[in-house]
């Protein structure tokens, strides 16, 4: 079961910038993110880029120039 679309919690929080308990609470609404191998509980990117995928973009502005006198 383990491979490259598998990972640890900690890579997953790396990979996503999501803590371990934000993890843990996204889990909840989403079946499948969290699986077992074994003793270890693994984050399926797949299901994780879907969250991620489903974030909304961010609205960047420049801030005004102040104008020399």
């Amino acid at each position: 079961m383990r491979d490259a679309r598998h990972v640890k919690i900690r890579a997953a929080c790396a990979y996503g910038g999501d803590s371990r308990s934000g993890l843990y609470k996204k889990a909840v609404s989403h079946p499948g993110l969290f699986v077992k191998d074994g003793r270890m509980t693994l984050v399926d990117l797949d299901v994780y880029d879907k969250i991620l995928d489903a974030r909304p973009v961010a609205s960047i502005s420049m801030p005004s120039a102040k104008m020399a006198t």
